[in-house]
């Protein structure tokens, strides 16, 4: 992967961030059709511009990351351990990258599916 200076790598994040909450705003009930147009593409536009860009590996790394801990939470816990371990042991991935899968973290908490506690009924 290609080495990222600190600014660019903010503005990654930043627009990543953007672009999340974007196509977070699609699944609000109040959205209209036209909103959802103008958010799909400003989130293309984001997407674009950094997966054609010189930072495209660390892009395709967050957005991978984000999808994995949107999609599998509970693998993707283990697989974070694992990366601390090998870490802690001076191997495994760059600084970045353990940023984007921190982030990607941060940023699908609130929309993971919660396991539902087991309801209670009365007899």
């Amino acid at each position: 992967m290609t080495s990222m200076q600190s600014e660019h790598e903010e503005a990654m994040r930043s627009d990543f961030r953007e672009q999340a909450a974007l196509q977070q705003r699609t699944y609000q009930s109040d959205v209209t059709e036209s909103e959802i147009g103008e958010c799909f593409s400003k989130a293309r536009e984001i997407h674009g511009r950094w997966n054609d860009g010189p930072h495209a590996d660390q892009w395709r790394y967050l957005s991978d990351a984000y999808a994995d801990w949107r999609d599998a939470p509970d693998t993707m816990v283990r697989f974070i351990d694992n990366v601390e371990f090998n870490r802690a042991k001076g191997f495994g991935i760059d600084e970045v990258q353990y940023r984007s899968l921190l982030q990607a973290r941060e940023l699908t908490e609130p929309h993971r599916v919660r396991p539902r506690g087991q309801v209670q009924r009365e007899r």
